[in-house]
């Protein structure tokens, strides 16, 4: 049987989640339950249920990204067939690979699951644990102050302080794919109205979202 992810959404193109353009998958499905959560619209939908081959040939094949940003959902639910799919991925070309994740660290490093060991190896960089509301301090790529931004290789050791640490803004980009509106990013306080009133405009003109 061929294997397959549970996903919500993805892009093939995008600037607001990690150094160069990178492709960005959105896992379906999270044992976390974190109020505020950014994901709480995208969960209610169904799962889209995806080959892997497939999606690592369509990220594979997009030659003008550098890698991949994999958020949620909870990425480490679905470990096992998020490293196929990746190894397939870099078999064929060199591929960055960061990481949302509710887990910490420590506590993913700690598993015995061969799947998350495997996911685990093969990122660059980890934002890990879960999103507090209270602690939300408007800081870009990361939802409260919790959240660490952890490189896991050296891959983007150059990056790092410009991207990451040069007091920059959020920002994010609003998605239209189809019937759906995607928001990817993570907001600030402007932008997440921007994004409920674009809900609420599509369910009251019977849209899906």
């Amino acid at each position: 049987m061929e294997k397959r992810l549970d996903i919500s959404h993805y892009v093939l193109g995008t600037k607001v989640l990690g150094p160069y353009i990178r492709s960005a998958l959105w896992v379906h499905g999270c044992c976390f339950d974190c109020e505020g959560c950014l994901a709480y619209e995208m969960n209610r939908r169904d799962p889209d249920l995806r080959s892997i081959a497939g999606l690592a040939q369509m990220f594979a094949g997009c030659t003008d990204t550098e890698g991949i940003t994999i958020s949620g959902g909870e990425p480490f639910m679905q470990a096992e067939g998020l490293a196929e799919m990746l190894d397939i991925i870099k078999q064929r070309r060199d591929y960055g690979v960061i990481i949302y994740t509710g887990f910490t660290l420590e506590k993913l490093s700690e598993s015995c699951d061969g799947g998350i060991k495997r996911l685990l190896g093969m990122t660059d960089i980890l934002i890990d644990g879960q999103y507090r509301k209270d602690e939300d301090d408007g800081l870009p790529y990361r939802g409260s102050s919790n959240q660490r931004i952890i490189l896991l290789s050296d891959r983007y050791k150059d990056q790092y302080e410009s991207y990451y640490l040069a007091g920059k803004k959020r920002d994010i980009e609003i998605n239209f794919d189809k019937d759906r509106v995607n928001m990817v990013g993570v907001p600030s306080a402007g932008g997440l109205k921007i994004w409920k009133d674009l809900i609420k405009r599509a369910e009251g003109n019977g849209e899906g979202i």
